[in-house]
């Protein structure tokens, strides 16, 4: 067998040009979005994306990949300068054409990947579309100097088609892209971003380290609502201090793990999580949900927000499918793990339940803060592990739940302490506490799991059932 030849840098991105510069002799919406019914799409999509974005008034942006300007018009109207950015010519063209009116904005033919600009002299990136058109010595790159161009506090926006086109499974009728054509595009997996953006560091002229606050993972509702794909992720990541005292991974570190060690991990949890159709937690979940709701939920259908760190074990969570069928209640899921979102993110894709949205956070508190910014509340809260977080996290979550929503709790315990329990959940906020002791029952329940699955789920000494309101 011949040894594969690996493409040099140059020869990448001639290919990356190659892809883009058959859609130059069209520079519209559809090509922008190599999708054939892009008009019924963009609109909604934009919106998603932008009322994602931070208060950029009177702040400089450089908009990187900007194709005709989807983006540049409105990020130019509140921001004091946009940089707006292509590598196709006849993109940039249009661009200046559609937003000649606006003073504030500079133009530049370009590729991403040889994009110069002087360190902390802007305060928001926008990428949309762009990583998954670069190798991933490129992404590594591109990143990097993503934290190393942005101003301390300053955000940056990224998006990117994971594990699929997209179209998604629809690509054959409505991608422009001919599916028999050479296609360089990298559809990785969204927990490889999230991974290497917390794990990217550098350090200034000062000697202080920065880092990214990565603040949420999260799918494009449009694609969810028109394409069923919930693999259109975006995030949003903010510029913080990091630990001077933190080493300062190299280049080949970050390159080996996002290139291989994390696509190994995945694959594993994949293996294991891939197709799961139930969990333990199914049936003392829906029961307590529904003794305690009498699903009298104040609105019709409700929102149920589910969190699931899974701390001592990937099967400790909770099958929000189930929960989305037995209420007719649309879920917003949290994970903590960027490994398990993406099987989540996969199973969303295999249901097809568009009730039914997964996001990642790095911690509860800005799960809340995700939905709070938003002015948006739940009815209810259902949880593993809750007990785990710090107090003020357990204050937190009265503040996404409407007036006496109910909250349901399954907590691993060393020993159940009602007393405590109770105490600890009045201060928070919470009231109409009760604890149960439901070892055993879990325990049963896991026994049978546990030899249908051929897994092991660590031992836990007691388990505790706790129902609250707010």
């Amino acid at each position: 067998m011949a040894p594969t030849t690996v493409p040099t840098s140059n020869e990448l991105r001639t290919s990356f040009k190659s892809f883009w510069d058959k859609y130059s002799d069209r520079p519209d919406i559809g090509a922008m979005m190599l999708n054939n019914n892009a008009e019924e799409l963009e609109e909604a999509d934009r919106h998603d994306i932008l009322s994602s974005l931070p208060c950029i008034k009177g702040k400089d942006a450089v908009d990187i990949g900007a194709g005709i300007g989807r983006f540049t018009t409105v990020l130019a109207q509140t921001a004091r300068h946009v940089l707006t950015t292509d590598f196709i010519d006849e993109f940039i063209k249009k661009n200046r054409e559609n937003n000649s009116h606006l003073v504030n904005v500079d133009y530049a033919v370009g590729d991403a990947c040889n994009l110069q600009l002087k360190d902390d002299s802007v305060d928001f990136v926008f990428t949309n579309w762009i990583m998954m058109y670069m190798s991933d010595t490129e992404t590594v790159q591109f990143i990097l100097k993503c934290l190393t161009w942005l101003r301390p506090n300053g955000h940056a926006h990224l998006r990117e088609s994971c594990s699929e086109p997209s179209t998604g499974r629809k690509a054959a009728s409505v991608s422009m892209h001919d599916a028999n054509a050479s296609n360089p595009t990298s559809y990785r997996f969204s927990s490889l971003y999230i991974n290497l953006l917390r794990s990217v560091r550098v350090k200034d002229e000062n000697g202080d380290n920065w880092k990214f606050n990565v603040r949420w993972s999260a799918s494009v509702p449009t694609y969810i609502k028109r394409m069923s794909n919930w693999r259109q992720v975006h995030w949003l990541v903010q510029k913080v201090p990091a630990d001077n005292n933190e080493s300062v991974p190299t280049f080949d570190d970050l390159l080996e793990k996002f290139s291989k060690t994390w696509n190994d991990v995945q694959k594993e949890w994949d293996s294991l999580l891939d197709g799961e159709e139930e969990v333990f937690t199914d049936e003392i979940v829906t029961s307590s949900l529904s003794s305690l709701s009498s699903l009298s939920f104040p609105s019709d259908p409700c929102g149920i927000f589910v969190y699931t760190p899974r701390r001592i074990s990937p099967h400790l969570h909770v099958n929000s499918h189930l929960l989305a069928e037995q209420f007719s209640a649309n879920i917003w899921n949290v994970e903590s793990e960027p490994y398990y979102y993406r099987t989540s993110l996969t199973k969303a894709n295999t249901r097809k339940d568009q009730r039914v949205r997964f996001a990642w956070h790095p911690k509860f508190s800005q799960s809340i803060d995700y939905w709070t910014e938003k002015a948006a509340k739940f009815d209810a809260f259902v949880s593993t592990e809750f007990l785990t977080e710090n107090d003020a996290d357990l204050c937190a979550v009265k503040r996404i739940l409407n007036d006496n929503s109910p909250v349901v709790l399954i907590e691993p315990l060393k020993k159940i302490d009602a007393d405590k329990i109770i105490e600890r959940l009045s201060t928070a906020g919470l009231k109409n506490i009760r604890v149960r002791d439901v070892t055993d029952e879990i325990s049963t329940t896991l026994s049978s799991f546990n030899a249908k699955h051929n897994i092991t789920i660590p031992s836990v000494k007691r388990w505790a059932l706790i129902e609250a309101t707010v």
